[in-house]
């Protein structure tokens, strides 16, 4: 089976280490292709730009690499229902797909509270079934721990593989603190931003106070 690894997320925007994590992914041998999949409008998350702007800048960040696949499929579905549906729906469209989940250690975290939003009452996660049922790849982010990899395999979890300074990435790049830089720098493109992604927000006005 092909193996694919699915990068969702806000992309509010792409940055560098968003790219750097799917190539060494690829050139890790961990999957064949990584599809970003940008979010619709999420329940969970304030979006500052609009899904159609933040495709267009994922467009950007990675063109002419054939390996990374741009997917609608996540803003096609409409309301957010959150990863594992989404995932699940997937693995059903494509039956001769292994699919893999890419993601972040701070993402990695919060993974036991995730929950279908369409469905939420009280503790009614599912973050535990993706835990289970999706291989995952966990990309170093600044300020957080690598997960325990035996604790994660103890809990009977799918496998889990790392991305960190021993595969010589270093997660240091933040759409957070990018976004707090742009309301007053129109200028210079700021640190982890490709500059065909600054002038695209340039261009369309984006990340005004």
């Amino acid at each position: 089976m092909k193996k694919v690894a699915i990068m969702g997320g806000a992309f509010d925007p792409v940055h560098k280490d968003h790219v750097a994590a799917a190539k060494m992914s690829l050139d890790c041998g961990l999957c064949e292709e990584v599809w970003f999949m940008p979010s619709p409008d999420r329940w969970d998350k304030t979006l500052n730009a609009s899904p159609e702007d933040r495709f267009a800048m994922l467009e950007l960040a990675f063109s002419g690499d054939k390996r990374m696949v741009l997917s609608d499929l996540e803003i096609e579905q409409g309301e957010y229902r959150g990863s594992y549906v989404f995932l699940m729906g997937l693995k059903e469209k494509f039956p001769d797909i292994h699919f893999l989940l890419l993601t972040g250690a701070d993402s990695y975290e919060g993974i036991p509270h995730w929950r279908d939003p369409m469905t939420f009452f009280g503790t009614n996660y599912n973050g535990h079934l993706l835990l289970r049922d999706i291989e995952l790849i966990v990309f170093a982010r600044k300020g957080y721990p690598k997960p325990d990899l035996e604790q994660h395999k103890a809990n009977g979890y799918a496998p889990l593989h790392w991305l960190g300074k021993e595969q010589g990435f270093v997660g240091k790049y933040s759409s957070t603190e990018i976004r707090k830089v742009l309301p007053y720098n129109r200028t210079q493109c700021p640190e982890g931003l490709e500059p065909t992604v600054f002038q695209y927000i340039l261009d369309h006005d984006l990340y005004r106070e």
